[in-house]
């Protein structure tokens, strides 16, 4: 996901979480970070398709299970 991130930079991005079976703290990491880039960058960044699973680790990791489904704060 780092490799797709960095060849991605500044331009939309939409990751699909279907396929996702336990959301870890890493990815986690590194999908906020982004979010955050593409936020400063005024790109457009999102987080779709999100599986069951994948909206626990939201909440286990100490996110709400809703946090990629909200338009980000500028």
């Amino acid at each position: 996901m780092v490799a797709f991130l960095l060849n991605a930079r500044s331009t939309p991005v939409t990751i699909s979480a279907r396929e996702v079976h336990r959301l870890d703290s890493h990815r986690l990491q590194l999908l906020l970070v982004a979010q955050k880039q593409w936020m400063i960058d005024g790109v457009q960044f999102g987080v779709t398709d999100m599986s069951p699973s994948f909206r626990e680790g939201l909440t286990r990791l100490g996110l709400d299970e809703n946090h990629f489904d909200e338009e980000p704060v500028q």
